[in-house]
């Protein structure tokens, strides 16, 4: 079952939030005066009540995970307070005030119905794979398992996207602007699992990922929040070579936790390299990158 962030949790993520976002915002930036011998970088709490128009203990409290509940006018001031963006903005809406936001779903998917799948299917030479709120890649074309990888050979427990990205040499090694694109993902997941810190699914593969990857664990411990958007990747594949692809993300009508992935060519020899891998004969290559077998 998905769980939302318990009281504790949520106030404890809410008040580290808010301390990394102050630190982030020079006196400078926000027109408060300094002296020389000023130590702190970013914005004392008491600059941070004023610049917002609330009362210095109030914020304090909220700084220190006091169950206070904060009004929306306030919430705003403290926004522009901070300088978010307003993928943050809606990341502090969120922790301070999930009142405000409809309930996620109560069970985790764990795979996609026969109409999304038939779709999946229908899409190739294009590689597509959707994931569920947790980022477990829940189902595949074809496509996307000649161009990323045998999912079906790794364990569902590890058939995650952070951890292929974080854990498994194959997609590090596929992944060309591999540290822009996992701080990103790190970014992405953030905000898009802002209400279910109480799940256990969550915790365990937070807990994992902490564990197993130093870089996760900085990216992580960062709190940067991003909204997914539509980019580009440059994939280095162990034998079709180079792939440009563009990609973007869509919510399935059947599940509004299930995400479905697309990705199409930037180029025609992009296009004609995915499309030889889609028809090709299957047989087994002898290039194996970590756990993942790539099957032409």
């Amino acid at each position: 079952m998905l769980m939302p962030l318990d009281d504790e949790s949520r106030r404890r993520e809410l008040a580290q939030f808010l301390k990394d976002r102050r630190a982030r915002v020079t006196p400078t930036s926000a027109g408060v005066p300094t002296r020389a011998r000023r130590r702190a970088r970013g914005l004392l709490r008491e600059e941070v009540a004023m610049i917002a128009g609330v009362g210095l203990t109030w914020y304090t409290w909220l700084e220190q995970a006091r169950p206070i509940k904060p009004s929306v006018r306030v919430l705003g001031s403290l926004a522009r307070a901070l300088r978010l963006s307003d993928v943050e903005r809606t990341h502090l809406f969120r922790l301070a005030r999930p009142d405000l936001e409809p309930s996620p779903a109560a069970q985790l998917a764990t795979a996609v119905s026969p109409a999304l799948q038939r779709t999946m299917d229908g899409l190739s030479p294009n590689p597509a794979y959707a994931v569920n709120a947790v980022w477990d890649v829940i189902a595949w074309n074809k496509p996307a398992e000649l161009v990323f990888g045998d999912f079906a050979a790794i364990d569902a427990e590890r058939r995650n996207l952070l951890h292929l990205i974080f854990c498994e040499p194959a997609w590090r090694s596929l992944l060309q602007d591999w540290d822009t694109i996992s701080a990103f993902a790190v970014a992405q997941f953030r905000e898009s699992t802002a209400r279910l810190g109480g799940d256990s699914r969550f915790k365990a593969l937070v807990g994992m990922l902490e564990r197993d990857s130093e870089s996760f664990r900085r990216h992580w411990r960062r709190r940067d929040v991003r909204q997914p958007a539509p980019q580009s990747k440059v994939l280095d594949h162990p034998l079709a070579g180079g792939l440009d692809l563009d990609y973007a993300t869509f919510q399935a009508d059947s599940d509004r936790e299930v995400r479905l992935t697309i990705y199409t060519p930037l180029t025609a020899e992009s296009a004609r390299k995915i499309a030889a891998l889609a028809v090709a004969p299957p047989r087994r290559s002898r290039t194996t990158r970590g756990s993942i077998e790539v099957r032409l």
